[in-house]
């Protein structure tokens, strides 16, 4: 009758009470005493699943099934207290680990064969309006925070796939609709809270932890310690208009006029032109030309949001829809939110999978492009994409300028700056006999790529194949994000594939820059 009074020790009673009628060698295989396991799970808040739980394939799984985990234990978190207990029990028991919120890693790497310390129940989400601030947990969706923040007006740049959670995305810098106009969205945090390796808790400012402040936005998750808490600044944001034009690029006269159609956008819709208040952003795919019902070709499609009234983006438009071959597709004003949400779910903007043989496999890599091409070039790009295996694979750009630009490099770990750009190119493909032409298109496009790109790449796009991430992904900023790695987590209890630390057999380089962050170094952890 005991646990007819918490339902918590009624849960972990039935727990417990499956994971001792397995077979004895199941649970081995975990290389965990079964006491540890029960330990655990009387400490948590939340629950543990194990192998052979009936929910294990479904809790395992990462939103791309490229990447297939199988984790020894997956422990559920849904208070901080939940996650020192973990880590308490990764040092005792000197087992592996992956730290996972929304598991949107495009390399896979909020999997793994070890224990994954799911932190996605910390979602709770605090508005101060009058101080234009929001709180959330590590766990928040953009879904769950663009609906808490829609009814005040107020706003933070996301990303688009509302599934996709803040710690992750916030960590590798990210990108959104409005970035041109407020900035990417490690540039709004005021605060963090990180837990140590150890269990501490530290805050993290500009001015507290600097060097640690410095190195989350931007330095990538799963390196410094647990972010726990993001407190934001926010902006003021009314209704917003939306758009999208198409241009065919099935022929080679199609191409080129597709090529005048990215000249314009060059020229008025990056670096400079337009007003911040008109973001940009294009894809290149295979969809039906939904005005005759013909079948699926090739199409350059570019689709925006301005932040102002619907007039003044209709005449921010003229120059592209007087290109030749220009469609316009649709207008619509509405919410960030809505039109946030209406731009991904329309038919003529998503790749159009079949529907047969399940969830496809995705393979992505991209390339930052920090200077104008040439007609030549943009042809180039186009002509090469129509020569795709599959109709699936679809290509993207990311349009910077304003105030992403405009933000000091050396004042966050993201330090991409000074470019046009961030490009990728996603591969899909449902059997592993369609898998080799799949990848060959992706390794192409990368040579194709390099040709213009910097040498850096988005760090929220992170692939294993990257030529060197550390100088793709950080650039200058390496060094100090190893000196900050050393500091924090002194031991290397995180880490991952491509995680901050050393090259093999290279003397390590010593931080030089930035200066606030060197300085930040020499104290102590406050």
């Amino acid at each position: 009758m005991v646990y007819l009074l918490s339902k918590k020790r009624g849960r972990d009673a039935a727990l417990l009470a499956d994971w001792r009628r397995r077979d004895p060698a199941m649970l081995a295989k975990l290389a965990l005493p079964h006491e540890a396991i029960e330990w655990l799970q009387h400490r948590l808040r939340g629950h543990i699943v194990l192998p052979g739980d009936p929910t294990y394939d479904a809790s395992r799984k990462l939103f791309n099934p490229l990447y297939d985990p199988h984790p020894a234990l997956i422990a559920y978190c849904v208070v901080e207290q939940d996650i020192r207990h973990c880590l308490e029990m990764v040092h005792t028991h000197k087992i592996p680990f992956r730290i996972r919120s929304g598991g949107h890693s495009t390399a896979g790497y909020s999997g793994g064969d070890g224990m994954i310390i799911d932190v996605g129940g910390l979602n709770d989400v605090h508005v101060d309006p009058d101080a234009l601030t929001v709180t959330t947990g590590c766990g928040t969706s953009f879904g769950k925070l663009n609906a808490v923040l829609e009814p005040y007006g107020l706003h933070l740049p996301t990303g688009e796939c509302e599934d996709v959670h803040v710690s992750g995305f916030m960590q590798g810098g990210g990108y959104g609709f409005t970035s041109r106009k407020f900035g990417i969205q490690c540039d709004h945090v005021l605060e963090v809270r990180v837990m140590l390796h150890d269990g501490r808790i530290v805050r993290a400012t500009e001015s507290h932890n600097h060097d640690l402040w410095w190195a989350v936005r931007g330095g990538t998750g799963g390196n410094f310690g647990v972010l726990l808490t993001i407190r934001y600044r926010l902006h003021r944001l009314g209704p917003v208009w939306g758009w999208a034009i198409a241009w065919p690029l099935k022929t080679a006269a199609d191409r080129i006029q597709a090529t005048e159609a990215m000249m314009a956008l060059q020229k008025d819709f990056m670096r400079q032109g337009v007003p911040d208040d008109m973001t940009a952003q294009v894809q290149i795919c295979n969809q039906s030309d939904w005005a005759d019902g013909s079948d699926r070709a090739p199409w350059l499609l570019i689709r925006g949001m301005y932040l102002g009234p619907a007039a003044e983006g209709e005449k921010l438009l003229k120059p592209l829809l007087a290109t030749p071959g220009a469609r316009l597709q649709f207008t619509r004003t509405g919410t960030f939110r809505e039109l946030n949400t209406y731009l991904l779910s329309q038919p003529h903007e998503i790749p159009q999978l079949p529907p047969d043989g399940g969830m496809p496999k995705e393979d992505k890599q991209a390339r930052f492009v920090a200077r104008d091409l040439t007609p030549t070039e943009w042809q180039e790009i186009f002509d090469f994409f129509v020569t795709s295996p599959n109709p699936w694979s679809y290509m993207c750009l990311e349009l910077y300028g304003g105030a992403i630009n405009a933000y000091p490099a050396e004042s966050s770990a993201f330090i991409h700056r000074n470019v046009a750009f961030s490009a990728f190119l996603d591969v899909f493909w449902y059997y592993e006999t369609d898998k080799p032409a799949a990848e060959k298109f992706l390794t192409d496009w990368c040579t194709l790529m390099d040709r213009f790109s910097n040498g850096h790449i988005y760090q929220n796009y992170p692939s294993p194949d990257v030529p060197d991430y550390r100088s793709n992904y950080f650039g200058a900023a390496f060094p100090a994000l190893l000196a900050v790695k050393r500091k924090y987590d002194p031991h290397t209890t995180f880490t991952f594939e491509q995680a901050i630390k050393p090259r093999h057999g290279t003397p390590e380089e010593k931080p030089v820059w930035p200066p606030r962050v060197i300085a930040a170094l020499a104290e102590p952890i406050q």
